[in-house]
């Protein structure tokens, strides 16, 4: 039985995801799951599409291993520890290997294509959280119960990969260089003719989402989450708003805005390629007008007018990518760290302290002022400092020693 996660939205708006068998059945106890545990406690639609894909990923390794888990634990039988080996190591395989295209589950070799690490413990983190939910229904209760089920979930997240902490080398060693952004604007210019589309409104609306994800550092969900109403043209400002579940958004797999709701300031010549925009390209594609979001889609067909989706804005950012050879590694969090670091230097420029700093880079990018998520985008701006410090050191102590061989 081949599972699949199915979204849908409500009338109200609110987005909703279900774990469905190949005649399109809800499984009843991960649809209960979702709802008591999950929806209860305010999580994402994208965190629990994650959770469901780890459960469909759990149902494959029940089918391969012909386990049946309800069943087992309406019997008052635990996992035995081959059983949590045998999980551990399914858990390595991608999603999509998982079942041949007769819908049977296929077999793990050792010399399959693996997950990253951080995947595979992901997916057992949510299955150890599951099992206790449907253990804690299914399994009979008696003196030990709850102690029997605990020591069960705990063997589960034991046995996860250990994931080591970060090396060196990290996201903040892999950046653009201005002229390699430059390079790209250049090539999205209205009319230059190395844009990789060919008609005026698409090039306009691409370029325009770019210099805007560069000059502001904006999550990819935040910026296709603009509205035109969210811009003041009299004060040069944008807001990014949270507008999780818009009843007004066709989209399925709405973008969203992950951070904090704040107002972001902008220059006005950049402000009056929005509101071109607005004027000259997008009022006048059709359907555009029935929602107030900012991108939309240009090309003929069924979305036509409709808000740029996720999937969409991917296929622009490897269009990009692929135009040459220095733009492979351009994706949008890519900017967002740039913006980071061009930021940290102008505040060096300028003379901000640096509790300042993180007080002002964690406002414009919607963080809590106690979280310590500036020192992941300002990690590249402070390896460059440290490393003109020990040059300095250095240089001192051969001045040093250069001056006492003199005299």
């Amino acid at each position: 039985m081949q599972l699949s996660v199915r979204r849908f939205q409500g009338e109200s708006g609110e987005r909703f995801s279900i774990l469905v068998d190949d005649t399109g059945m809800p499984l009843y106890y991960p649809a209960l799951y979702v709802t008591a545990e999950m929806r209860g406690a305010s999580l994402s639609i994208n965190t629990i599409d994650n959770a469901l894909s780890a459960l469909k990923a759990m149902h494959a390794w029940q089918d391969h291993y012909h386990l049946d888990l309800e069943s087992r634990f309406k019997r008052s039988e635990l996992l035995l520890a081959h059983e949590i080996h045998s999980l551990r190591d399914f858990m390595q395989k991608p999603l999509e290997t998982m079942w041949s295209k007769g819908g049977k589950v296929v077999a793990f070799k050792g010399r399959q294509k693996r997950v990253a690490k951080e995947n595979q413990y992901n997916r057992m983190t949510i299955i150890a959280g599951y099992i206790r939910f449907l253990a804690g229904r299914l399994y009979p209760v008696t003196p030990t119960s709850v102690r029997e089920i605990d020591a069960l979930v705990a063997q589960i997240k034991a046995n996860r990969p250990k994931i080591a902490d970060k090396t060196e080398k990290d996201r903040s060693d892999s950046y653009l260089a201005e002229a390699v952004l430059d390079a790209v604007e250049e090539a999205l210019r209205p009319g230059n003719e190395a844009n990789p589309t060919a008609d005026l409104g698409l090039q306009f609306r691409n370029g325009l989402m770019f210099t805007l994800l560069r000059l502001t550092g904006f999550r990819r969900g935040e910026l296709l989450n603009l509205k035109i109403e969210d811009f003041d043209f009299a004060k040069n400002t944008v807001k990014v708003v949270r507008r999780a579940d818009s009843d007004g958004d066709p989209r399925t797999y709405q973008p969203l805005a992950k951070t904090r709701e704040r107002t972001f300031p902008l220059i006005p010549e950049l402000m009056g390629k929005i509101h071109e925009y607005i004027a000259k390209y997008r009022n006048k594609v059709p359907g555009a007008r029935k929602h107030g979001y900012l991108f939309v889609v240009h090309r003929s067909g069924k979305t036509l007018g409709w808000p740029i989706s996720n999937s969409g804005f991917g296929k622009f950012i490897e269009t990009l990518s692929s135009l040459a050879d220095e733009f492979s590694g351009l994706h949008a969090h890519a900017l967002r760290h740039h913006w980071n670091y061009l930021f940290s230097q102008n505040c060096d420029k300028d003379g901000v302290t640096p509790e300042r700093e993180q007080k002002l880079r964690s406002y414009l990018m919607g963080w809590s002022e106690t979280s310590n998520t500036s020192k992941t985008y300002n990690r590249r701006h402070i390896k460059e400092q440290a490393g003109r410090a020990v040059m300095g050191l250095q240089q001192k102590h051969l001045r040093k020693s250069s001056d006492e061989r003199q005299q």
